[in-house]
């Protein structure tokens, strides 16, 4: 073993390659359509559909994960299709950064299996939008750093008044904790990639949502968007009623009707 750690630190042009190979790999095992088999017997989940809220519009996408397994089967098989995500990709990572302590391959790992989860080559290039191999690679990457952003999320969801911020904006408050950690530009680099890969994911999803909001009669509150992505009514029914955003369009609401 110590003689095929000494060859890959001697050869890291080649070790980078295998890492990234083998991470694509094992990203692409399919734990939504694992997960679907097992519980129906079924080799083919149908693709995401979703009525509006109030409208007749339906939302459709070609995402395979976490989320389809949850729409279709319920909060338990997804619940353990989300955790299977994450584990695909922390348990490699998590062996490499043991093997090597002193470069971080274990980013390549993390990269190319997301990589993989959102675009298997077995299934066409459909997956999902990795989310929840994305936060388990921020597990081992930086557990506090990933718990910091995500109250500081909160935060600003409540300033925007934006479910979306709420949910996704610590992925991109990541690579400044990252700096800050680690003073080292890989890592950086790694969590500004994984941002990307998760955006050219769901640039599909987020056009047609952009769509649907700007045709009239599609207007969204914070509480339908909230359950509209798996968050439950709560986060946008508080959102909509205290948060920052809303707070001020009520006075200024208010303001406008006083001098009429």
């Amino acid at each position: 073993m110590n003689e095929v750690l000494a060859f890959a630190n001697n050869h890291p042009w080649l070790t980078a390659l295998v890492c990234s190979v083998a991470g694509y790999l094992i990203g692409t095992v399919s734990s939504a359509r694992i997960v679907y088999f097992l519980a129906t017997g079924k080799r083919n989940i149908e693709p995401f559909a979703e009525p509006v809220p109030n409208s007749d519009e339906v939302f459709e996408s070609d995402l395979v994960s976490a989320t389809l397994v949850n729409k279709k089967l319920g909060a338990k098989y997804g619940c353990i299709t989300s955790i299977a995500d994450m584990l695909k990709v922390a348990l490699p990572m998590l062996l490499v950064k043991l093997a090597f302590e002193e470069q971080p391959y274990h980013l390549l790992v993390a990269l190319s299996g997301v990589a993989g989860h959102n675009f298997p080559v077995w299934y066409g290039f459909r997956g999902g939008r990795g989310e929840s191999s994305i936060i388990g690679s921020l597990l081992v990457t930086s557990w506090s750093g990933y718990l910091f952003a995500n109250l500081a999320s909160v935060v600003l969801g409540f300033i925007t008044g934006s479910v979306l911020v709420m949910r996704w904006g610590a992925y991109f408050l990541m690579p400044v904790w990252l700096w800050f950690q680690y003073r080292d530009w890989r890592y950086v680099a790694f969590m500004v990639l994984m941002v990307v890969l998760f955006l050219i994911s769901m640039r599909k999803d987020l056009a047609r949502f952009s769509e649907l909001k700007r045709k009239r009669g599609s207007k969204f509150t914070e509480e339908e968007v909230s359950e509209f992505i798996l968050m439950g009514k709560s986060p946008g029914r508080m959102l909509d009623r205290y948060s920052l955003y809303s707070l001020l369009r009520r006075l200024l609401s208010k303001g406008k009707e006083a001098g009429k």
